[in-house]
């Protein structure tokens, strides 16, 4: 198990060391972000219906588990699935910085980046499931996402790193 574990950390710092240069990146980094949560099943039972194979190719992540029409009107939430007590959902993409799009703008979210891309990671959780978005987290984080420089609006994510 110890040497799996390095080699799974080895690859994701080999991972987060690739540049990000342009949106079409992303797919890439979210297929191997999505094999990463995958990992997490055995100890998160939310995850028991996640599947990394549906992520592949895709520009985001979302998953709903043990989850029900939202009752809220207003606010990125009345546009998500809310979860039951044991539920969750969550939400992960890699876009342009300058994108306006409402999913991208929630100011209840610290700013992530990696590399040139922006990346959103939204989560609701039931009060009697297991706490994963600090384990979600942390898989973003070894794949390279920080904390954000300041850039010039541009238009354009194909921006070098620097």
């Amino acid at each position: 198990m110890q040497r799996i574990s390095a080699a799974i950390l080895a690859l994701a710092a080999a991972l987060a060391a690739a540049p990000i240069r342009a949106a079409s990146d992303a797919p890439r980094l979210l297929a191997d972000i999505a094999r990463d949560i995958a990992a997490l099943k055995r100890t998160f039972p939310q995850l028991a219906h996640f599947d990394p194979k549906v992520y592949a190719g895709a520009t985001s992540i979302s998953y709903s588990f043990h989850t029900h029409e939202p009752a809220r009107s207003g606010g990125w939430t009345s546009g998500v699935p809310a979860p039951d007590d044991d539920g969750m959902w969550f939400y992960i993409d890699m876009h342009d910085p300058d994108s306006t799009a409402q999913i991208h703008t929630q100011p209840m979210t610290a700013p992530l980046c990696l590399g040139a891309l922006r990346v959103s990671f939204l989560i609701q959780e039931g009060a009697r499931t297991r706490p994963l978005s600090a384990e979600i987290s942390r898989i973003l984080q070894q794949h390279g996402a920080g904390g954000c420089r300041k850039h010039r609006p541009s238009g354009r994510v194909a921006r070098e790193i620097a």
